[in-house]
């Protein structure tokens, strides 16, 4: 599995191209539509997230899956990994079609689940949400269902990534959302400056998904894959989800959990606030989720190597490459962070935008907030290589202590947009912010001069990893 310093350029390409697709078509967004139809778009861009609440951790149990079949395992198990024998790093392909094939059955099912539960559950929330709209509201119906179903698209090709990733086909899968980010791009710049509204970003979206998934399957179902796979006889479907649901309902109630602390904010303040207000904090939150991902370039894009060292019990190497992750977090939060609070209102102003950020206080504290949530999630990564996981019932408490606190800084108190960012910080403070980073540190045994070492060879050019 080769991967290194090429696909992290690659990555940074492809986080490039996510930012610009936003850079690009945000000002037109924001010059061209209301503030309430930016608040509006801030609530669609969330079901999404919440449909990735049913995929319930098997996207990341299958992933991994592959990629110990794509390092040499020949057997899976529920809990821990067999290590590979040296000298046998042969691809056991009915294994992994077994896996497919698995991967296939289950998302048909979640789709349908998710289709049922949008068209019920639509009628009444939408129509909440736009009790005080100006707009046309025939036309944010029209765009929300077109939307939803474009989410279950989403959802049905959900495992062409974990194929791409698990076979370490970092590069591929990056030019790939590249490709699919330019035709986001475009599409949505045209629909926008035709007068389109908000489904033109329903429509640029669409676009990029499209050219996404037909892209992934060609790059993995090359000419060999196809007759390899072709040749092999499947374990049953049921075989293989008894040995990926054990660790998959932990990691799913863990996202239920991660959705709660970051996500359900989105969901619930529209009920208390105002669609204005909404758009300043979620377009706040665009931008340093931004940061949160050039945070994780350097994780996301070793990731599979980190689990084929785990595999080959290879720790001093998943120590370094999880330190040298660390640091890209650090800088990407401290450099990019000091750019959002000193140019980004400066930028808003030049464009003549309709919508503004937080105050630079609210944007402070939320980056430092987001920072401690990041690093602890980087913490529980490295956790699940060993394809444990510690850490599902203080995920879920941490989900319930932010729903709580979230209602009592909406309800109970004028805190408005404070309480929406100190209600998951909180709550993650008390346990998750310092647990998971210690747990990691104390298993590798990280010392201060491993970041001094870390560093160092970060700078070197020739440093492959």
């Amino acid at each position: 599995m080769q991967i290194g310093k090429k696909d992290v350029i690659w990555n940074v390409a492809a986080t490039f191209m996510r930012i610009a697709s936003g850079v690009v078509v945000l000002p037109l967004v924001l010059r061209l539509l209301p503030t309430q139809e930016v608040g509006l778009w801030n609530i669609f861009i969330r079901i999404g997230t919440l449909a990735a609440l049913l995929d319930f951790g098997f996207s990341n149990a299958f992933g991994r899956n592959i990629t110990y079949i794509f390092s040499g395992v020949k057997e899976l198990k529920a809990e821990g990994f067999n290590a590979v024998p040296d000298g046998d790093k042969s691809i056991s392909y009915g294994l992994l079609k077994s896996v497919i094939s698995a991967m296939r059955r289950y998302y048909g099912i979640l789709t349908t689940i998710f289709l049922l539960i949008f068209f019920i559950i639509s009628p009444f929330y939408l129509t909440r949400i736009l009790a005080d709209y100006h707009g046309n509201k025939q036309e944010i119906w029209i765009s929300w269902f077109v939307y939803g179903i474009l989410v279950a698209y989403q959802l049905y090709t959900y495992y062409y990534s974990s194929l791409l990733t698990g076979r370490g086909m970092i590069k591929r899968s990056l030019q790939i959302v590249i490709i699919g980010q330019g035709s986001r791009i475009v599409a949505s710049v045209i629909f926008l400056l035709a007068g389109f509204g908000i489904i033109s970003l329903v429509l640029g979206q669409l676009t990029s998904d499209i050219v996404n998934r037909y892209l992934s399957y060609r790059a993995f179902y090359d000419k060999e894959t196809k007759l390899r796979l072709k040749e092999k006889s499947t374990i049953s479907v049921k075989e293989v989800m008894k040995i990926m649901t054990p660790n998959s309902v932990k990691i799913g109630i863990s996202t239920l959990g991660t959705f709660l602390v970051s996500q359900a904010v989105m969901f619930i303040a529209p009920l208390y606030l105002s669609l204005e207000v909404m758009a300043s904090f979620g377009t706040t939150k665009q931008m340093i989720d931004i940061i949160v991902s050039l945070g994780g370039i350097w994780m996301g894009t070793y990731y599979p190597k980190i689990t084929l060292y785990r595999v080959n019990n290879d720790t001093e190497s998943v120590k370094r490459l999880y330190l040298k992750a660390k640091l890209n977090m650090i800088a990407s939060f401290i450099i990019c962070g000091l750019g959002l609070m000193i140019v980004g209102p400066f930028l808003l102003e030049l464009i003549h935008s309709k919508t503004l950020l937080l105050p630079t206080s609210m944007i402070a504290l939320f980056l430092l907030i987001s920072f401690l949530d990041a690093n602890h999630g980087m913490a529980i990564t490295i956790l699940l290589t060993k394809n444990e996981v510690p850490f599902v019932k203080a995920v879920i408490l941490s989900g319930i202590a932010v729903i709580c606190l979230l209602f009592m800084g909406l309800k109970l108190t004028h805190l408005g947009i404070w309480g929406m960012i100190l209600a998951p910080g909180i709550a993650q403070a008390a346990y998750q912010n310092w647990k998971w980073p210690l747990l990691v540190r104390l298993e590798l045994k990280v010392r201060f001069s491993d970041y001094i070492a870390a560093f160092t060879s970060m700078l070197r050019p020739s440093n492959a990893q």
